[in-house]
């Protein structure tokens, strides 16, 4: 951080005596102020802010005080609280105190440029000179005090345990009995993600971890993440809305989301798994999220814990699943708790590599992504699965950055890395093994036939309407005359929002089904596939046109996303005409795949995974390692 020394200088009816301020009166203070530094910060908005860093010495116990203020504050003389803070008191009027300091600072800065400074919160920022720096809690790794960098957070980073060599910290936890090392590797995308990350590359995903409970999951995720203070990066499914935004902050880092777990109740169980979905939409949807009336987007790689995996498609294609088969061994958990400060020293130790290696790493993104390239594998208009695949991608490549750490950084033999990699890559395989079973065998029990239909209907057919009366019109002449109505959604510019039984007679309808289908089997799709809105762990609710009746309010942007996955193209080419952000005048649109944007639909109901990896033919449990 660079700063502007100044002299502290008197207006003229003060003076300086054994180390007090006099005035004609008298003494007014027992205490000096020896230097004055003079500043400013630039945040990543572009938002310029003026400080002064005070030095006061105790004339009397020789002790001395820095604090800074905000240069505004220091000049209304609005500085009192911020001296009481460090009990530096005056012998005078607070109004003559504040006088006082408000004329030291104006003739002190008169006429002075402020040194400049780039604040920093946290993640990786870019200085002037080309050098990279990140912020992690209040340190800024890879910054010198010459670098015009300083941290603005609020957010303590724990102390670092940098005696004795860490890396056999890494060696117990990744050869760890009970620790599948994938959560791990995972843990550590985090900070080499933004490298690989452009407008057509994205990483997201969560780290699902589930077990039993009584079987470690909340510690294991404490050892990867638990690194600050304050513990500022872990909330739970009740967090406040002072929690969410604290988390929104953790910008290129390791947050979770601790815990979902069985209740009696199915009401709590919904609403619960209602919260855990948003969360993880949270980080891998475009644009911002609303939760709790707030509106947040998280780019952030999370850790969930759960007893169970939800049944929800939309989700767990998102995640990277991580199940705990066994409870820690109780001396190997308290071993690597106590040694913990290791652990962090590792992860600071990390990030200074990859800030110094930042653009070397980032021009060879290619390499990387060409040498573990996936797009071989997979039924291509399966969506899900690239998501996954993608994820795995990632996976492989952050294990490539470990490896050519350990061999610069430490200068381990290629025998002893080779043994770790292979450990991990294990690990990373069964886990997308399992996410991948995941999802398929939910697929064919859940099915997804009214999915589809509800899908061509919005988009082939004038069956929505975003005007509420128009809507609420037709839906009354329906039910008087007992016909289906000719409007069976209403957009309110969020939610396609639909009456259960004006859907499920719909849905008979056009399927040509002998009875209407329960709205159990329908509400088990919605969900199942993360369009329906839960609230309170209900299914339907009101809405604000209607407080009379309860719908369906189904998600627009996870309709588009499950549209997009037939026609294998990204979420925002997806169009609709009742749609007024929609570009196009027709009910939909694909670009230049308008034409089959549905070829591949009755194909839907059941995926098969074509590989040339022979580790995804083997599903396989790896057995305890030696």
């Amino acid at each position: 951080m660079k700063t502007l020394l100044l002299t502290p200088k008197l207006p003229q009816e003060y003076i300086l005596k054994d180390g007090c301020y006099y005035n004609s009166k008298g003494k007014i203070t027992e205490w000096s102020i020896t230097q004055l530094e003079f500043y400013s910060t630039i945040n990543t908005q572009h938002n310029c802010t003026k400080y002064v860093r005070f030095h006061i010495k105790l004339a009397e116990q020789d002790k001395t005080y820095s604090f800074d203020c905000p240069l505004a504050l220091a000049i209304e003389g609005k500085t009192l609280d911020i001296f009481f803070d460090y009990q530096i008191y005056a012998l005078c009027s607070d109004n003559l105190f504040s006088k006082f300091i408000s004329s030291v600072v104006k003739l002190s800065v008169f006429g002075q440029t402020p040194a400049e400074n780039y604040a920093i919160d946290q993640g990786y920022l870019k200085l002037p000179n080309g050098k990279i720096v990140f912020g992690l809690g209040d340190e800024v790794v890879n910054a010198s005090d010459e670098d015009p960098v300083i941290s603005e957070s609020t957010i303590k980073l724990k102390k670092s345990d940098n005696s004795g060599d860490f890396t056999s910290y890494l060696d117990k936890l990744i050869n760890s009995v009970s620790f599948p090392p994938a959560a791990f590797i995972a843990s550590l995308v985090s900070y080499d993600k933004p490298m690989f990350e452009n407008e057509l590359d994205e990483y997201g995903f969560t780290i699902y971890i589930y077990a039993d409970s009584g079987l470690g999951k909340t510690e294991f995720s404490k050892l990867l993440s638990d690194i600050f203070e304050d513990h500022d990066n872990i909330i739970s499914l009740s967090s406040d809305k002072y929690a969410i935004k604290k988390a929104a902050k953790l910008k290129d880092s390791l947050i979770v989301i601790d815990d979902l777990n069985r209740t009696v109740s199915s009401r709590i169980r919904n609403s619960n798994e209602a919260k855990l979905c948003d969360f993880i939409q949270m980080n891998q949807s475009s644009g911002n999220c609303h939760y709790k009336d707030i509106e947040v987007k998280l780019d952030n790689i999370a850790i969930v814990t759960a007893e169970y995996v939800i049944k929800n498609n939309s989700t767990i294609n998102r995640c990277l699943l991580v199940q705990l088969e066994n409870a820690f061994d109780s001396d190997e958990l308290t071993l690597l708790k106590k040694e913990h400060g290791k652990y962090i020293a590792f992860l600071k130790d990390f990030i200074l590599w990859l800030c110094r290696n930042y653009e070397k790493i980032s021009d060879e993104s290619a390499y990387y992504k060409s040498k573990n390239d996936n797009s071989n594998i997979g039924n291509e208009n399966s969506g899900k699965l690239k998501r996954i695949m993608r994820t795995y991608q990632i996976l492989c490549i952050t294990l490539d950055i470990f490896k050519r750490y350990l061999k610069e950084q430490h200068d381990l033999t290629d025998e002893h890395i080779k043994d770790l990699s292979n450990i991990c890559k294990t690990s990373i395989e069964n886990c997308i093994n399992d996410t991948i079973d995941h999802c398929l065998t939910d697929d064919n029990k859940i099915g997804r036939e009214f999915i589809n239909e509800i899908l061509l209907g919005i988009y082939q057919e004038d069956i929505v309407s975003a005007d509420f009366a128009e809507y609420s019109k037709e839906a009354k002449k329906a039910r008087k005359n007992k016909y289906l109505q000719r409007y069976v959604f209403y957009f309110d510019g969020s939610y396609l929002c639909v009456e259960a039984d004006v859907l499920t007679n719909w849905l008979k309808t056009r399927l040509e089904l002998e009875v209407v289908p329960s709205k159990q089997k329908v509400s088990a799709q919605l969900r199942y596939y993360g369009l329906l809105k839960v609230i309170g762990g209900e299914y339907t609710s009101t809405i604000s046109e209607d407080k009379s009746r309860k719908y369906y309010q189904l998600y627009l942007q996870r309709l588009k996303e499950c549209q997009a996955e037939i026609a294998n193209i990204s979420a925002d080419e997806v169009h609709y005409g009742w749609d007024d952000t929609s570009r196009s005048s027709d009910y939909g649109s694909w670009g230049d795949n308008s034409d089959d944007c549905f070829e591949n639909i009755d194909d839907q109901e059941t995926y098969e995974l074509h590989t040339n990896r022979s580790f995804l033919k083997n599903r396989k449990k790896v057995e305890q390692r030696p």
